[in-house]
């Protein structure tokens, strides 16, 4: 069962009902994927029996089907089915072949973006209207506080979502990515949990 909010999961996924309708999918999946209404027009042709077949099944299927995208007419995915795993709703994981780490990498390089630029932006951003100084500083440290604790939400997020595809990745033979993109998400959430005590310091002095 996934509990992570969809709009969260930086991958392409699909919500489908018993019929193959899409009823909800992630952010991703527009970037990927042109608009239809039924899962099924969206495998090629070559991959539709066996797509079917593991749509109609109970059990968890993991294939590789060919489907059709924006960049390519067709390209080669690892399909991931799970029945009934998000809210009694079929969920479909669609990895690009080849790049199953590339979204959660890409992710990852936006935060280390958001962790050197946040602070500046929240100062430039923040207007003084209060006369009190003193009052000013502690609002502008609460703020980069919260700043940084959505961003730890979000590291922990990436986390979940690591750990759901865990298994996939490894069998396919890419378990050191996982390490990598690991050991980077754990140096991520140290720099931020630094940051955050340096400002509860600031805020004691304050």
């Amino acid at each position: 069962m996934i509990s992570l909010p969809i709009q969260h999961i930086p991958v392409p996924m699909f919500l489908l009902n018993k019929d193959n309708e899409i009823i909800e999918f992630t952010p991703s999946v527009t970037k990927n994927f042109p608009p239809v209404q039924n899962f099924l027009d969206l495998v090629d042709e070559d991959s539709q029996e066996k797509v079917k077949r593991a749509l109609q099944g109970k059990e968890e299927v993991q294939i590789e089907v060919n489907m059709r995208t924006f960049s390519n007419p067709v390209a080669l995915f690892d399909f991931h089915f799970k029945p009934e795993a998000y809210h009694s709703l079929h969920t479909v994981f669609c990895y690009p072949i080849h790049k199953h780490m590339t979204s959660v990498q890409s992710t990852l390089q936006q935060f280390r973006s958001m962790l050197m630029q946040d602070s500046s932006q929240v100062s430039q951003d923040f207007s003084v209207r209060e006369t009190d100084v003193e009052t000013a500083k502690k609002m502008q440290l609460v703020d980069l506080q919260r700043h940084f604790r959505e961003m730890k939400t979000n590291v922990l997020t990436i986390q979940d979502l690591l750990s759901i595809i865990r298994s996939d990745v490894i069998e396919a033979g890419k378990g050191e990515y996982i390490e990598l993109v690991s050991t980077h998400l754990f140096d991520i959430q140290d720099l931020i949990n630094q940051e955050l005590d340096c400002l509860r310091q600031k805020n004691k002095v304050h």
